[in-house]
């Protein structure tokens, strides 16, 4: 029933957008995993497999997507390389919230995101039309029971068009699919029950980055040597309040499809 569900979705977007290729977006977390894997049940003609790396998340996380999503299919990593160290060193942390989570979006994913999309596959031609198969899931939150809509264009970038192939199942759905499936399931997300691949600080909780400290303890340390540089420089740290929020500004975009699972622990999904 669920796979007929996600087959509809497809084909429907298909219909509507036309699409001149299909990226299946993997996290290293269980929706995604459950995405890709059904998008491969269906007999989608998969172009390319994508994974933003932000650098400041847990780097098995993405060690996994690279050894399980790489040997399978063509693998992009849409990889903000030093853009979180650079700009905690220059400013500080990103801060702590809403407006804070929208401005470390668009540095660490979005900007690294379109770019790795422009080179792996537009490469200055028109008419490209990118379907962007995710695993967001309707039942995630109430506000997302409400909102999250089955497809939507990138706001910035019309012709990216976000595929929600698992829209309607139920964490339970997905997770008895996965098992069914026998699907490789990264560590990471088995153990802190999200991916880890982004830990900016602005949605994330201090009992999150103890318990992922002390599973993670070279991420750990990265992250304590980071942060006491960054309060001799500017005076506050991870996931503290930033100090001045009218330097902030209100950055949050409300289209942040590649940081839900932030949006829903942090109440604004």
């Amino acid at each position: 029933m669920k796979i007929s569900e996600s087959a509809e979705i497809l084909r429907q977007a298909i219909d509507t957008f036309s699409p001149t290729h299909i990226v299946s977006m993997v996290s290293g977390g269980r929706d995604s995993a459950a995405s890709d894997q059904v998008a491969r049940e269906l007999g989608v003609k998969i172009d390319l497999v994508i994974h933003g790396n932000t650098r400041c998340g847990i780097p098995e996380t993405s060690a996994f997507v690279n050894d399980t999503y790489g040997a399978m299919s063509d693998l992009v990593v849409a990889d903000a390389g030093t853009a979180y160290e650079d700009y905690v060193l220059r400013k500080g942390f990103f801060g702590q919230g809403i407006a804070a989570h929208g401005f470390a979006y668009r540095i660490l994913k979005a900007t690294p995101f379109r770019k790795a999309l422009s080179r792996a596959i537009r490469q200055r031609r028109r008419g490209v039309r990118i379907l962007l198969i995710n695993g967001a899931r309707q039942d995630e939150s109430e506000n997302r029971q409400k909102n999250l809509q089955v497809w939507r264009q990138d706001p910035a970038a019309k012709n990216n068009i976000w595929v929600s192939l698992i829209h309607g199942w139920s964490q339970t759905d997905r997770d008895a699919y996965l098992d069914s499936r026998a699907t490789p399931i990264n560590p990471v997300a088995t153990q802190l029950c999200r991916s880890g691949e982004c830990m900016c600080g602005t949605m994330q909780s201090v009992a999150e980055r103890r318990e992922a400290s002390v599973l993670y303890p070279k991420w750990g340390q990265w992250l304590n040597e980071l942060e006491k540089e960054a309060i001799e420089r500017h005076g506050f740290g991870w996931g503290e309040d930033f100090p001045n929020p009218k330097v902030m500004g209100e950055q949050l975009s409300l289209f942040a499809p590649m940081c839900k699972d932030c949006l829903v622990r942090g109440g604004a999904a």
